[in-house]
């Protein structure tokens, strides 16, 4: 065992001394900063520019921006469009500089119009006409139920009203019944359900239904609710719905050929830009009105007039989406079902209530809930937009 171990520690390498701590560090302190000196030579300090890249990267910022802007078109363009009418509501409003009468009463009601003849097959429009029974549904949703569902909700809100000091005047409950016996939107249920990707034939030919009806319907339906008569002028408001509505749907079917489905299929987006674009020159108009006009009532009023129609109008449409998904076979006939059956027409009703209410001196109190009914559905429809549009989508891959 001692040879063994002679010969092990004969043939080891030699094993320098281990040096002292302190002379370890004095050693190691040239080598770190000659080190750090090198560094510094070959890479100099970043620039700002540089600096900003690595901690802000704006090209992503932007790129994100940019999609989500082009995802959520509308929706952008509608606080867009509301902001501008607060900043600037005189440009807009009856009487100013944009003429709305004819730039959007005209313009954009026939643009919208046109725009759906050109994107839409005749073949869609054909089936969707002797759709009856959808028709039906949607139609008796909205001067059916609704008005019946407004009684029964005045019924309530009234003594609750008066248990807090009638903070809404009478007038006001009495104008949401006068809001209920209205027929849908001529052009704003048909350009919110394109947006979304809904049947838009199938909003349409309610649009053009429900204010027909409207011209026989709402009479007897405000001397039901308010005992008031009325007579519309049937032939006003059927050759309105002729020039603004029917011409321009047909001119658009009979362009389609002429243009070609090649063209009018590349081009599809761009068509469907211009339209929601044309809705919101529609709503920025609103607004200004809105803002220009005001309303009857002082802000605690006011403030409770909102939650009033917002809750009503809420409730409606969630009724109508879920009854929808019960009676309409896609997803798009919903979304139709939903925007044309909840809708109330300001461009009829605010001259026809104008008319019946004539000499009565709550007049003013007696139009506000519809003043405060139409841009708040405007504004409920488009933040719906994104979503439904999904919704659509998903049923379309589902059926595929």
């Amino acid at each position: 065992m001692l040879a063994l171990a002679a010969l092990l520690v004969a043939f080891a390498p030699p094993l320098r001394p281990t040096p002292p701590i302190h002379s370890l560090a004095h050693a190691a302190r040239p080598a770190l900063r000659t080190s750090h000196l090198v560094a510094v030579e070959m890479s100099p300090p970043p620039t700002f520019r540089e600096w900003l890249k690595e901690w802000l990267p704006l090209g992503d910022v932007k790129a994100k921006a940019t999609a989500f802007a082009d995802k959520n078109f509308f929706l952008v363009g509608l606080v867009a469009v509301v902001g501008l009418a607060a900043l600037i509501p005189g440009f807009g409003s009856a009487g100013g500089p944009l003429r709305p009468g004819l730039t959007v009463g005209w313009g954009a009601t026939c643009g919208i119009f046109l725009l759906a003849g050109l994107g839409l097959p005749t073949s869609e429009l054909a089936a969707a006409a002797v759709r009856v029974k959808e028709h039906t549904l949607i139609q008796g949703f909205s001067l059916g139920l609704i008005p019946l569902f407004t009684l029964g909700f005045v019924r309530v809100l009234a003594p609750l009203n008066a248990a807090v000091g009638s903070v809404l005047p009478g007038g006001v409950l009495d104008g949401l019944l006068a809001l209920a016996a209205l027929p849908t939107t001529v052009n704003m249920c048909v350009a919110l359900t394109r947006s979304a990707g809904g049947s838009e034939a199938l909003a349409i030919f309610n649009a053009v239904i429900g204010n027909l009806l409207g011209v026989f319907v709402t009479p007897a339906l405000l001397l039901y609710l308010l005992g008031r008569e009325s007579t519309i002028a049937f032939v006003a408001v059927f050759s309105k719905l002729c020039l603004k509505v029917l011409l321009p749907l047909c001119v658009g079917q009979l362009l389609r050929p002429v243009i070609g489905k090649a063209t009018l299929a590349s081009n599809k987006k761009k068509l469907g830009r211009t339209s929601e674009c044309l809705l919101l020159l529609t709503v920025f108009s609103t607004f200004c009105d809105t803002f220009v006009r005001g309303f009857a009532l002082p802000p605690a009023a006011f403030a409770a007039l909102l939650a009033v129609v917002a809750t009503w109008h809420v409730s409606l449409y969630t009724a109508a989406w879920f009854f929808g998904g019960l009676v309409m076979p896609t997803a798009a006939d919903r979304v139709a079902y939903g925007f044309c059956s909840t809708h109330k027409s300001l461009a009829l009703g605010l001259p026809l209530l104008r008319v019946v209410f004539s000499g009565d001196s709550r007049l003013a109190l007696l139009i506000t809930p519809l003043l405060v009914q139409h841009p708040f559905q405007l504004f409920f429809g488009s933040a719906l937009v994104p979503r439904l549009t999904e919704i659509v989508a998903a049923d379309k891959e589902k059926g595929a």
